[in-house]
């Protein structure tokens, strides 16, 4: 049975800098992500399941994730060390981003 996954790509705004490629962050509300950049989907033209991409400004996912990580203070798993560490990771490597590509692929989880 195919489930939905995401992963967001940061791409520099340095010329010749590394990118980086991170799991849909747990704190960026992905029902209210898709109700705001919804309208932006690509089909990637995969023939066997539904999958597309997103393209944002770095501004645009930076302004995105400050807005979710403040609503995220009131979640208690905001509090556990990966999450943290997560968080200042990406709000980090926005600093750096000029565009993020938001991929959302489907994949056979086995759970049929």
């Amino acid at each position: 049975m195919p489930t939905v996954r995401e992963r967001i790509y940061l791409c520099p705004s340095e010329h010749g800098q590394p990118g980086w490629i991170m799991d849909f962050p747990v704190w960026w509300n992905r029902s209210e992500f898709f109700k705001k950049y919804g309208e932006r989907q690509i089909d990637t033209g995969n023939p066997l399941y539904v999958d597309y991409a997103l393209l944002l400004t770095g501004w645009e996912a930076s302004a995105w994730d400050e807005q979710c990580q403040a609503a995220f203070a009131q979640d208690p798993r905001n509090q556990q060390a990966t999450i943290v560490e997560a968080m200042r990771q990406c709000e980090s490597r926005l600093k750096s981003t000029s565009w993020v590509v938001v991929e959302s692929y489907e994949w056979e989880s086995g759970l049929e």
